[in-house]
C-alpha cells in the first residue's frame, strides 16, 4: 500500500509544478469560492422602526402624548437609525384623516428638527417659562396622596427640563432642582411629612427612585401613628363626656335646690308679715276680718311667689307662653 492510500488528505505534484489538493477537505483547505449572496453579507439585520401607538388631537386619553413621542423618537436616535426613517415612522403613527397627517405627507425633505418642533406645536406643549412657574406654585390636592403629589411634581420637573432643550429660555438643571425641592417641601399638606421629607429633598445625591421609597415608608408610619392616635381618643371621649354630663346634671340640681330653698324663703316671710287668707285650712279666719287692702296686697305676694316658684320648675331655655319670655 502507498503513501497515498494511507493518508487521505494528500497534496501531489502535477507535471505542471503546481500542487494540487486530493482527498477530502480538511481545516487547513483554502477557501472554496462563496455562493452566499451578495446583499446579504452588508451589516447586521435591522428591524423596521415603528413608533408603537398613534397620534390623535391634544387631550385624547388614549393616544399618544408628546412626551411619549419624544421618547420613542430619542430611542430610536440612540440606536443608529437614520431621521429619514424616524420621520417617516412618525408620520405613518398619526391617525389617519388629520390634517397633521395631510400637512406633513405634503413636505419634502422634512428634517427631524422641524418634525419635532411641529410636534410640539400640535400637542400645544407650553413652554419652560410656564411650565417652570407651575412648579413653583405646585400644592398638593385635598383628595391627592402624598405619593401621588411627588410623582407629579417629579414628571413636572422633567418636562422643565426637556422644554428648556427645545426652547429659547434656558434654564438650569440645578435651578430646577432647587425649586423642585422647594415646592414638594412647602406644597404637601401634612406638616409631620413635610418636617420628615424636607432634609431629604435637599439630599443632591438622592435618587428620584429612592425618594419615592423614602416617602411610602413616612406616610406608612404617619398613617399607622394616626390609627393608634384616633383610637386612644375614641376610648377617652365617652368617658369624658360622661363625666361632664354628670358634672353637668349636679351643677343643674344644685341650682334648682337653691332657687326652691329662696322660693320657700319668701314664702315665709310672706307669711311672717301678713298672715294667711281665709280658707278651710282656717276656717276661724273671716273674710269680712281682714281689710280689702290687705287682701289684695297678700294676693300680690302670693301671686308673686307662685310666678317664681313656676320660673323654678321650667327646664333651661323654655319659653313662657303668655309672656314669650324665658326664667330670668
Amino acid at each position: 500500500m502507498s503513501d497515498s492510500e494511507t493518508d487521505p488528505v494528500g497534496v501531489t505534484e502535477e507535471p505542471t509544478g503546481e500542487p494540487t489538493i486530493t482527498g477530502s477537505a480538511s481545516a487547513t483547505s483554502p477557501p472554496q469560492p462563496s455562493t452566499v449572496n451578495p446583499a446579504l453579507t452588508g451589516p447586521p439585520y435591522r428591524k423596521t422602526i415603528k413608533i408603537q401607538g398613534q397620534i390623535g388631537e391634544p387631550g385624547q386619553r388614549d393616544k399618544l402624548s408628546f412626551m411619549s413621542l419624544v421618547h420613542q423618537i430619542e430611542g430610536a436616535v440612540k440606536k443608529g437609525y437614520p431621521d429619514s426613517e424616524i420621520v417617516a415612522a412618525v408620520i405613518k403613527a398619526v391617525t389617519p384623516g388629520l390634517q397633521l397627517r395631510s400637512y406633513l405627507e405634503g413636505r419634502d425633505e422634512l428634517e427631524l428638527k422641524v418634525l419635532r418642533r411641529l410636534l410640539r406645536a400640535h400637542f400645544q406643549e407650553r413652554g419652560a417659562t410656564e411650565l417652570y412657574q407651575e412648579l413653583c406654585g405646585m400644592a398638593q390636592g385635598p383628595k391627592e396622596s402624598p405619593q401621588t403629589f411627588l410623582l407629579r411634581a417629579l414628571a413636572l420637573r422633567q418636562k422643565v427640563l426637556f422644554a428648556s432643550k427645545e426652547c429659547d429660555v434656558k434654564y438650569d438643571k440645578s435651578l430646577v432642582e432647587s425649586m423642585f425641592a422647594h415646592s414638594v417641601s412647602t406644597g404637601l399638606l401634612d406638616s409631620d411629612i413635610r418636617g420628615e421629607m424636607r432634609p431629604l429633598l435637599l439630599q443632591d445625591k438622592l435618587l428620584d427612585e429612592e425618594l419615592l421609597e423614602r416617602m411610602n415608608k413616612i406616610v406608612s408610619r404617619e398613617t399607622d401613628r394616626k390609627k393608634k392616635t384616633q383610637t386612644k381618643s375614641h376610648l377617652v371621649a365617652p368617658v369624658e363626656a360622661s363625666r361632664a354630663e354628670a358634672v353637668e346634671e349636679k351643677d343643674k340640681k344644685g341650682a334648682g335646690g337653691s332657687l326652691y330653698d329662696e322660693v320657700q324663703s319668701l314664702k315665709a316671710q310672706i307669711n311672717e308679715i301678713h298672715p294667711p287668707t281665709p280658707s278651710r285650712d282656717h276656717p276661724d279666719i273671716g273674710v269680712e276680718d281682714v281689710p280689702c287692702a290687705r287682701r289684695m296686697e297678700m294676693r300680690r305676694a302670693a301671686t308673686t311667689a307662685t310666678s317664681v316658684a313656676r320660673r323654678a320648675t321650667l327646664p333651661e331655655g323654655a319659653v313662657n307662653r303668655k309672656t314669650g319670655k324665658g326664667p330670668s
